[in-house]
C-alpha cells in the first residue's frame, strides 16, 4: 500500500484561483464615505411618521388591561385614547 501513493497534482488546482476584482466587488468594497453619501442620497424615506415615539408604562396589570379594553371598546389606538384622556384631564 505504501507504494501506491501518488503525489498531488497542484496544477489541477488552478480552477480555485481567486477571480479578478469585478465591478460589483468594487462597489461592495467602496470606501466608507462613498457608501454613506450614496445611502443618504438614495435612502427610502421611513414608513413611520417622524413625530411618532414610543413609551413604556409600568403599572398594575389590572390598570393596563382596563386601559387597553377601554380603548378597544371605543375603537381607538392606545395613543389616540391616551390623548383623549389627557385632554379631558386638562379641561378640569
Amino acid at each position: 500500500m505504501a507504494g501506491e501513493r501518488k503525489p498531488l497534482d497542484f496544477g489541477s488546482l488552478d480552477d480555485f484561483d481567486t477571480p479578478k476584482r469585478s465591478k460589483i466587488e468594487a462597489e461592495v468594497f467602496a470606501p466608507l464615505d462613498t457608501k454613506k453619501a450614496v445611502d443618504q442620497a438614495s435612502a427610502f424615506p421611513s414608513r413611520e411618521r417622524p413625530d411618532d415615539a414610543q413609551i413604556n408604562i409600568k403599572a398594575p396589570a389590572a390598570v393596563l388591561h382596563r386601559f387597553r379594553s377601554m380603548a378597544k371598546k371605543e375603537r381607538y389606538t392606545l395613543g389616540a385614547f391616551l390623548e383623549i384622556l389627557m385632554e379631558a384631564y386638562d379641561e378640569k
